[in-house]
């Protein structure tokens, strides 16, 4: 009993000294819960100049792929904010937030929209093929434990292989696609920021049929 009376001025200050409570990172209004199932879950986020986000918490590992660029400030709750500089347009990256939990909030003080996709890992899809880390057309930007993160870009008629046992695939910019596999091949539009869930132990193919430059990323889990 003791040391639980003696801990809570030690959250009421937290909080004075953070302005407000985290909320799970659904509950934040610009981070939008567009994809989900017992793998991911995957977030759209954007944050319009001016908005100052509500704190919010990151439990799971994520993949985050920069989709527009704007200057932002960071604050992790009870800290100072951190002023950021631009991140380039498709820049990816993973933060183990498994292992260390944060809760923060992101504001947008640029002129520019900022955007952002976030991709939580759950669980992996099981055993997982080695995949080495020059691929046709695809290069490799994370690889750990969890997940195998590459670079895509492909010019209009070219084409690359996504693995399995399951992955995300992100596009920069719309994009017009064929997907393959082995009973034959579906056409696929993405906008940008579109993203593609795929779970099949096949590799697929994945073929640029539009007429510009794809850019995109691809996230397989392990």
């Amino acid at each position: 009993m003791t040391r639980y009376i003696a801990a809570v001025p030690l959250i009421f200050a937290a909080v004075a000294v953070a302005g407000e409570a985290p909320v799970p990172i659904e509950e934040e209004p610009r981070h939008r819960l567009v994809f989900e199932n017992r793998y991911v879950r995957h977030f759209d986020v954007q944050l319009e100049p001016g908005y100052v986000a509500r704190y919010h918490w990151h439990r799971n590992d994520g993949v985050f792929v920069n989709i527009r660029s704007a200057n932002t400030t960071a604050q992790d709750w009870g800290g100072e904010p951190v002023q950021r500089g631009w991140r380039a347009v498709g820049e990816a990256y993973f933060i183990g937030y498994t292992e260390k939990p944060k809760a923060h909030r992101v504001s947008n003080t640029d002129a520019r929209l900022y955007h952002v996709t976030d991709t939580e890992v759950l669980q992996g899809c099981g055993p997982a093929p080695a995949l080495p880390a020059r691929v046709r057309n695809q290069s490799l930007i994370v690889e750990n434990s969890r997940v195998q993160v590459m670079r895509i870009v492909l010019h209009p008629g070219e084409s690359t292989d996504l693995a399995g046992p399951c992955g995300m695939l992100v596009s920069l910019y719309p994009a017009t696609l064929r997907l393959g596999h082995a009973g034959g091949g579906d056409p696929l539009v993405l906008p940008r920021a579109g993203f593609r869930w795929r779970e099949t132990r096949e590799t697929q193919s994945l073929v640029n049929a539009g007429k510009t430059v794809f850019h995109g990323v691809d996230i397989r889990l392990k």
